[in-house]
């Protein structure tokens, strides 16, 4: 691929979801769709890059269309148990505990069903305005760490399981002991936001999520997998050059973009042939940076979208957190370097 093909195809990577608002909505063809030009125009399609493509989303995508219909026949169940637990619990205790259950969950339900339930949660705890801004977006961050123990909890899970070459619990070997705190801390922030009795607003509306649903948004995962599959594999040399001319401080920073961009896709340029402990830093950095604002993740997207809450409100609460978070783990891990 020529440099300035790659270019090209690159700014509209990035920058289209940005742009164009129907991108956005449909950014699991888009990438699809660019993902098949970049492979055109750089290594070509062999036969093993097909298969590879085909393959790879199988697992994450039987995850989400399992769990997805999982979850539409056991809602009930779950609003039945929230009501046993109010009368128990005080909600800041309750958002804590079920926010890390879930968080913990995601790497196994997969961060888009974990995103569901949160918005179940959301209503079952009783949450209006402010509160519940703040409470989705410390649970998101916690889900969007949560689910990158496993290659099926989200797409930058099995992308970087791939570009790694590790096993089933390679993720979790990886990351759980940097993961794992900060999953604790984003559980006890969404308590801390969630502070006030359960009288404080009526409960919330419920999601109904059907069979035909789950199986919808599991094809959106394969197309958005497969795509992102090619353009790994176009990039791959590209970006190899632009990683190794960067130190690992810098790269650690420079993935703070991840927060206006998803950062499976970012995953799928960097972490081909990556030292394993450099390779954890990146992740870090995007799996934090993937919380400040709403396209930076897929459960951002689908809790904002269900609880209509605008991008400037996210914006607000969500970039200091991440910010803070930021600076706590790079701190963390110079220390240990």
């Amino acid at each position: 691929m020529s440099l300035t093909a790659a270019i090209v195809v690159l700014i509209l990577l990035l920058l289209g979801p940005l742009a164009v608002h129907r991108i956005e909505e449909n950014i699991e063809a888009y990438i699809l769709v660019l993902g098949v030009i970049a492979t055109l125009i750089g290594t070509g399609f062999e036969q093993r890059l097909v298969i590879h493509a085909l393959e790879e989303p199988i697992l994450i995508t039987v995850a989400v269309i399992g769990a997805g219909i999982l979850f539409g026949f056991t809602r009930r169940r779950l609003d039945d148990l929230f009501a046993g637990l109010r009368s128990h619990l005080s909600r800041p205790v309750l958002a804590a505990l079920s926010i890390f259950v879930l968080a913990v969950l995601s790497s196994v339900i997969t961060a888009i069903v974990a995103a569901l339930v949160l918005v179940e949660m959301v209503g079952l705890l009783h949450l209006q305005g402010e509160s519940r801004t703040r409470v989705t977006i410390a649970a998101c961050f916690a889900i969007g760490l949560g689910a990158a123990l496993t290659p099926i909890g989200e797409p930058l899970s099995a992308l970087a399981a791939s570009a790694l070459k590790l096993p089933f619990m390679g993720l979790f070997e990886l990351l759980a002991l940097w993961v794992l705190p900060g999953v604790v801390a984003a559980s006890v922030l969404a308590g801390i936001f969630a502070r006030g009795s359960y009288d404080d607003a009526p409960e919330g509306a419920h999601v109904r999520e059907s069979p035909l649903g789950a199986i919808v948004q599991g094809v959106k995962v394969y197309a958005f997998m497969a795509g992102l599959v090619l353009v790994s594999k176009a990039y791959a040399p590209v970006a190899a050059r632009f990683v190794d001319a960067v130190s690992n401080d810098a790269l650690f920073w420079i993935n703070t973009v991840s927060a206006a961009l998803d950062n499976a896709t970012l995953v799928a340029l960097e972490v081909h042939q990556m030292p394993l402990p450099r390779a954890r830093e990146a992740i870090i950095a995007l799996l934090v940076s993937g919380g400040m604002l709403i396209p930076g993740n897929i459960p951002n997207i689908v809790s904002a979208g269900a609880l209509k809450i605008g991008s400037g409100s996210w914006a607000r609460i969500g970039v200091p957190i991440g910010l803070i978070g930021l600076g706590i783990y790079f701190a963390v891990l110079k220390i240990a370097a």
